[in-house]
C-alpha cells in the first residue's frame, strides 16, 4: 500500500493513513509535534516488516509480519514441524521426559518427535482400555508383547473396506462371587464359539482348572445376537445348557448342526448343538437345550486329545481334528468324521503335512481348512510361522495344500471364518509355542500380538493384519455370523505355574479389575540370563508404572508376567 497523496502522505509516512478519515490526519503541521503518519509507521514496520527507513525505530531490519507469524503459530505445535528448539518445551507440556544415557539424551530428534506426536494423541483416549494400550505400545514397542485383558471375554468386529477393524466386547455377564461361593453364573473363560440358525451364539467355556479350588465348572453357554446369555428361573439368572447332564472336562471346542426337515424314512431332527471336551467326550444336545447325551463313538473313538470340531453341511458330519504326536509318527495327527444319521465314527485319516492342529473350518466347496502353528520351537527364521493347509477331500489320498508364504504374520491360528461376503479371515492368537512353555511361561519362541488377518488367496497369497495390536489375550476361537466376527478369549492360560497366582485366580470373576498380560521373545532378550532378567523385571517395572498412572481411577490392575 501507498501513503495518501494528501497532507502529510509523504514516502516514510504509515500507509494506515488510509484507513482512518481525513479530519484525523489531514491537519497542519504544528511545530514540535509528530505527524500522526510517523507514529503509526512504528506500529507498521513492527506488525508488517516494512524496511526501516527511518530512525523512528532503532536499526535497519526487514522481518516476516506478525499477522504471518500469527497465522503460522499452530506449526509451534505440530512436533513434526516445530523448530528443534521448541521440543523440549513440547515435551515438557505433555510431561514427557527423555530418557538419557550417563547425562546424554538418548533419542535423536526424529525419536523426539514421534514420541510427542505419539502421546498427544493418546492423551485424547486417556482412561480407555484403546488409550493404555496404545500408551504401553509406545513405550515398550519391540521390546515385549503386551494384553489388556479387561475381561471382555467376546469380541466382535465388523471388518470392511478399512485397514483397521474396531474391536468391540460383546456385554455378557461372567459369575459373580462372594467369597468362595457363586452368587450368580455367568461366562468365564470362553475357548470356542459357534453360531446358531437364528444369528445367537453357542461358546464353550473351560471355567478354572479344579486345582485352583474355586467352584466354575466347564460350562457350554447359549447367547442371544447382543451376547445376553439365556436367563431362567425366578429370579432370572443365567443357565448354562443342559448344566445336569454335561460334565464336562474343558470343553474345547462347538458346533451346531441346524434343524433338518424330516425325509423318506427319516424323522425330523431339531437344531442340535454338540459339545467335545479334552477327553474325547462327544455330547448332542438337541434345542431347546435342556438335556445332553453323550455320544458313543463305536468304532475307534476320539482317542487323542482333540483340537477343533465343526459342522459339515454338505455331508451331515461332524469333523473332528485330533491332535497326536505328529506327521511320520505312530500317532499322527488326523482328522475323525463322526456320522450323526446313524451316529458313526468312520475312519480317521492321518494328515501328513500339518504340524501343530490348531483351529478347523469347512470351506465351501467342501475342503477342509485347517490352522496350523508349525513348529513350535523353531531353530530357524523360515521356521517361525504359522499357516493355513487346504485339506481336498475329494482326492485318494487327501491332498495337503499349505496356502500362505513362509515368511506370512501367521503364528498361532486359532479361528478361520468367511464372512457372508465370502473373504476370509483367520484368528491369530501370536504365541510360539501355543501352549505356555513350563518354566519361563511368559518368554516365547515368537511373542507377536494377537489379532485378526484378511488372507488373501491366489497368485500372490498373504495374510493383513486387520485389528490393532493389545486388542487380544489369548484367543483361541472365532465365528462368522450376521455380517461380523466374534472372537473368544479366555485371557492368559491357567497352567500349573500358576496355581498359586491369586491374581489370576480371579481376575475375571471380580469386578473393576483388569491385568495386563507381558510376554517376551526369546531372541529379543540377552542371551545371559543376569542380563535377560534384568531386561524381564525393567520393562515390567514400566509397564507396571504406567499401567497405574494411566488406569481408570475406579479400576484395579495386575501385571501378569511370571
Amino acid at each position: 500500500m501507498s501513503g495518501p497523496s494528501t497532507g502529510h502522505g509523504k514516502t516514510g509516512t504509515s500507509s494506515y493513513l488510509d484507513y482512518l478519515p481525513p479530519v484525523l490526519w489531514d491537519l497542519p503541521r504544528d511545530a514540535g509535534t509528530v505527524p500522526l503518519g510517523d507514529l503509526l509507521l512504528v506500529f507498521e514496520k513492527v506488525l508488517t516488516g516494512v524496511a526501516d527507513s527511518t530512525s523512528l525505530v532503532h536499526g535497519d531490519h526487514v522481518h516476516p509480519a506478525i499477522t504471518t507469524e500469527i497465522d503460522l503459530v499452530y506449526r509451534v505445535f505440530d512436533p513434526w514441524v516445530a523448530p528443534e528448539s521448541a521440543l523440549d518445551w513440547l515435551a515438557a507440556g505433555l510431561a514427557l521426559e527423555a530418557p538419557t544415557l550417563r547425562g546424554r539424551p538418548s533419542w535423536n530428534e526424529y525419536q523426539r518427535r514421534a514420541m510427542i506426536a505419539a502421546i498427544s494423541r493418546i492423551y485424547a483416549l486417556r482412561g480407555t482400555k484403546a488409550g493404555l494400550s496404545r500408551f504401553l505400545e509406545t513405550f515398550s514397542a519391540r521390546r515385549a508383547r503386551i494384553a489388556i485383558d479387561d475381561g471382555a471375554r467376546l469380541l466382535a468386529l465388523t471388518p470392511g473396506a478399512a485397514a483397521v477393524a474396531r474391536v468391540v466386547p460383546l456385554v455378557t455377564q461372567g459369575p459373580v462371587l462372594s467369597g468362595e461361593r457363586i452368587v450368580t453364573q455367568g461366562l468365564l473363560r470362553p475357548w470356542s464359539v459357534a453360531a446358531t440358525s437364528d444369528g445367537g451364539l453357542v461358546v464353550g467355556d473351560i471355567a478354572m482348572p479344579d486345582a485352583l479350588g474355586l467352584p466354575f465348572k466347564s460350562r457350554v453357554w447359549l447367547l442371544d445376537t447382543a451376547g445376553g446369555l439365556r436367563m431362567t428361573g425366578t429370579p432370572p439368572s443365567p443357565q448354562p445348557l443342559a448344566a445336569d447332564t454335561l460334565p464336562l472336562n474343558r470343553v474345547v471346542a462347538v458346533a451346531v448342526r441346524p434343524a433338518q426337515a424330516a425325509t423318506a424314512g427319516k424323522p425330523a431332527t431339531p437344531e442340535t448343538v454338540y459339545a467335545l471336551d479334552r477327553d474325547g467326550r462327544l455330547y448332542s444336545i438337541p434345542r431347546p437345550f435342556e438335556r445332553a447325551t453323550q455320544l458313543t463313538l463305536a468304532s475307534g473313538g476320539i482317542t487323542d486329545a482333540p483340537a477343533a470340531m465343526a459342522f459339515d453341511p454338505r455331508s451331515g458330519q461332524l469333523i473332528v481334528l485330533g491332535r497326536g504326536t505328529g506327521p511320520g509318527t505312530a500317532n499322527p495327527h488326523k482328522v475323525i468324521a463322526v456320522g450323526l444319521d446313524p451316529f458313526t465314527v468312520n475312519t480317521a485319516i492321518p494328515l501328513k503335512v500339518v504340524r501343530e492342529p490348531l483351529s478347523l473350518a469347512v470351506d465351501r466347496d467342501g475342503a477342509l481348512l485347517v490352522g496350523d502353528g508349525r513348529e513350535q520351537a523353531p531353530t530357524a527364521p523360515d521356521q517361525r510361522a504359522g499357516n493355513v493347509v487346504r485339506v481336498d477331500r475329494t482326492t485318494t489320498p487327501w491332498t495337503e495344500t499349505v496356502l500362505l508364504p513362509a515368511d506370512n504374520p501367521l503364528v498361532a491360528p486359532t479361528g478361520i471364518a468367511r464372512t457372508r461376503d465370502g473373504e476370509l479371515y483367520v484368528l491369530d492368537a501370536g504365541l510360539k509355542p501355543f501352549a505356555p512353555p513350563t518354566t519361563f511361561p511368559f518368554i516365547s519362541a515368537v511373542a507377536q500380538a494377537a489379532g485378526v488377518f484378511r488372507v488373501a488367496l491366489g497368485a500372490a497369497p498373504a495374510a493383513v493384519r486387520v485389528t490393532e495390536p493389545g486388542q487380544l489375550v489369548y484367543p483361541t476361537g472365532m465365528v462368522a455370523t450376521g455380517g461380523r466376527l466374534v472372537v473368544a478369549d479366555p485371557g492368559q492360560p491357567l497352567n500349573g505355574w500358576s496355581l498359586g497366582s491369586v491374581e489370576l485366580k480371579r481376575s475375571r470373576a471380580l469386578p473393576f479389575q483388569f491385568d495386563v498380560v507381558v510376554h517376551f521373545a526369546g531372541d529379543r532378550l540377552p542371551t545371559d540370563e543376569a542380563g535377560r532378567q534384568a531386561t524381564v523385571r525393567r520393562v515390567v517395572s514400566i509397564v507396571r508404572a504406567i499401567a497405574e498412572r494411566q488406569r481408570p481411577a475406579h479400576a484395579r490392575c495386575n501385571v501378569i508376567s511370571g
